[in-house]
């Protein structure tokens, strides 16, 4: 028999079939615990997907849903656990790195470090600052008609050159 549960019992039975509020995780529970425990610690995990999730698990991503509503409360307390044993291998990671600069395992260290730090960004919703730069390069075609400016007024150049008056000299002299 199934207890009721604050009357979640009695309300799933006037919710339409098909309805995603049906789909609560709680029977997912009761038959495949593991499976369920399962989902719920990857749905603490930064960029969780529950189309991933469900696809993996074999449910529905409405069950994995349902899952993420039920279990909000110790997701999030999971994240901030993650988050903060990240941060504690960001900061030893760091120190490590500081120690180790010019000897062979920097580079370990540095990878290391750096998917912590990802990581813990990606835990509190913050992102990592990118730069990028997009240079256009032109076509032939585009650089044949620049060279053939370019030679335009190179010639145009020469040519005032030397039909240009001569300069006074500078340092305010009489002429």
């Amino acid at each position: 028999m199934i207890e009721p549960n604050n009357g979640q019992a009695q309300d799933k039975r006037r919710i339409a079939q098909g309805d995603q509020s049906r789909y609560t995780g709680e029977i997912l529970l009761r038959t495949r615990p593991k499976t369920y425990r399962a989902i719920a610690r990857e749905l603490a995990e930064p960029n969780a997907s529950v189309n991933g999730i469900a696809r993996r698990y074999r449910v529905s991503n409405h069950t994995v849903m349902g899952i993420r509503e039920r279990e909000a409360k110790s997701i999030a307390e999971r994240k901030k656990h993650l988050v903060s044993l990240l941060e504690d291998v960001a900061t030893v990671g760091a120190e490590r790195m500081s120690e180790k600069i010019g000897k062979a395992s920097l580079r370990d260290a540095a990878i290391g470090t750096g998917i912590a730090v990802d990581k813990m960004l990606a835990l509190t919703g913050q992102l990592p600052s990118v730069q990028i730069a997009n240079v256009i390069l032109p076509t032939p075609e585009e650089q044949a008609k620049l060279h053939e400016v370019d030679a335009k007024l190179d010639a145009i150049f020469g040519r005032l050159k030397q039909h240009a008056l001569p300069t006074p000299p500078r340092g305010g002299g009489q002429p």
